[in-house]
């Protein structure tokens, strides 16, 4: 298995901490960041399916697109649910927090106009996340308190782990309990302590 990306974390991590997490054998293969040098990824781009990365090659066969990568590498090592209600509850969770990381991206890193920026950045931090982080402190709270859902640590759990250490302001989850302890669980399993602890220096 070959997970290609960026030298970054950004949308390469989720599938990467899954994979870790998993303690499957995968290869990390990295290209330098285009905000490095962009001539790797010119070079590269071609052969994507669909110009972007992540890629994952698994037994031959290519898989594109982040979250997709992370859904299959969930289902194959056990961090998925067990019937369609927990996948749709995982899901869920996901798409939420991917469209607040859209969100997010679109105020702190793409955005050029400077007014534009902080325009963005103050409606993510005052509207976005404590809507989404209020929604999922109840969803949390309905599902059992200790985990997304299903009653196990699953890809969702993961997400949102990744979610909260990416944010500006890492000290806004603990504002809500539940999801407090649940980043933290997560934060101190071992196999994503270690890799948080090994994996390459990145900008994002």
């Amino acid at each position: 298995m070959k997970l290609t990306y960026f030298n970054l974390r950004a949308r390469g991590e989720p599938a990467r901490l899954i994979l870790e997490q998993a303690g499957a054998e995968y290869e990390d293969h990295r290209i330098e960041s285009p905000f490095v040098d962009v001539a790797p990824w010119v070079a590269h781009k071609p052969s994507t399916p669909y110009g972007q990365l992540p890629v994952l090659c698994d037994d031959g066969v290519e898989i594109a697109q982040s979250m997709t990568i992370a859904r299959y590498c969930a289902a194959k090592y056990g961090l998925a649910g067990s019937n369609a209600l927990e996948n749709a509850q995982m899901d869920e969770v996901v798409d939420a927090l991917s469209e607040a990381t859209e969100k997010q991206y679109n105020a702190f890193l793409f955005e050029k106009d400077e007014a534009k920026k902080a325009e963005l950045q103050k409606k993510f931090n005052e509207e976005v996340l404590p809507n989404l982080f209020k929604a999922l402190e109840k969803r949390l709270g309905e599902r059992g308190g200790e985990y997304m859902a299903a009653n196990k640590l699953s890809w969702a759990d993961i997400i949102l782990y990744h979610f909260a250490a990416e944010l500006p302001d890492k000290e806004v989850i603990k504002g809500y309990s539940k999801l407090d302890a649940l980043f933290n669980k997560v934060a101190e399993l071992p196999k994503i302590k270690s890799w948080v602890a090994r994996r390459p220096a990145s900008a994002v």
